[in-house]
């Protein structure tokens, strides 16, 4: 999936884990500053070699000037993220990844005297290529946090068994951009227009959501290698 050509104007879904699926954020802190370096590392104007340099204690409010690429959507999970991107620049995507794993690995072995690589390998980079995966993608990504309820042990594979319930954990999961596309939470560095254009409203999209997951007992939700590779 790393030869994929990249073009700027495209998007891309983005997504790594910890290595040996170990987990990469023990903390509330861990989630923040993994999003202070998101968007601070998101500008033409940073070299590598400065970015010890920078107060990567700030706010993530705002997004830097000369950014490198739109971030369309996220979801942070205890041992995985994944992102959907769209550079701006040539070779953006590198550019933001390499400073934001480098950076957080920094960040994180000296924070939790570890040494060596907490990433599994490269980050995985798919195009999105066609309709159907441009519909189906972010909704996949803000389905991700189910993995985390209790109640929905396996949901993916048994389905669902009170998708009320999950509807209102994915609407107050922190580490996500659905909350943003919801109204209910302010990520100013996300930008909405794009899938705003086809889930309008929020109902449009908790109507989605809800219609995604599967009733308990049926087939798995999904397959595909862009939804299984990480999780």
């Amino acid at each position: 999936m790393r030869d994929v050509e990249i073009s700027e104007g495209e998007l891309y879904h983005v997504f790594n884990r910890g290595t040996e699926k170990r987990k990469i954020f023990l903390s509330k802190k861990d989630y923040e500053r993994f999003l202070v370096n998101l968007v601070l590392f998101n500008t033409e104007d940073l070299t590598v070699a400065n970015i010890s340099r920078y107060d990567l204690e700030g706010s993530f409010e705002s997004m830097p000037e000369k950014a490198l690429v739109k971030i369309h959507a996220f979801v942070l999970l205890p041992n995985h993220f994944h992102f959907i991107l769209e550079p701006l620049v040539k070779d953006g995507i590198s550019r933001l990844m390499h400073r934001l794993e480098m950076g957080y690995s920094k960040y994180f072995n000296k924070f939790y005297s570890r040494s060596g690589n907490l990433f599994q390998g490269a980050y995985k980079i798919v195009h999105v290529g066609n309709d159907a995966y441009f519909n189906y993608l972010p909704l996949y990504i803000h389905l991700n946090p189910l993995d985390l309820l209790s109640a929905e042990v396996n949901w993916k594979e048994k389905g669902i068994r009170n998708k009320k319930e999950a509807l209102r954990f994915l609407r107050e999961y922190q580490w996500s951009s659905l909350p943003a596309y919801l109204n209910i939470r302010g990520y100013p560095f996300v930008e909405k227009d794009l899938f705003s254009q086809i889930y309008e409203k929020s109902k449009d999209w908790e109507r989605e959501l809800t219609g995604w997951l599967p009733e308990e007992g049926t087939e798995e939700m999904c397959n595909t290698e862009c939804c299984t590779n990480v999780v």
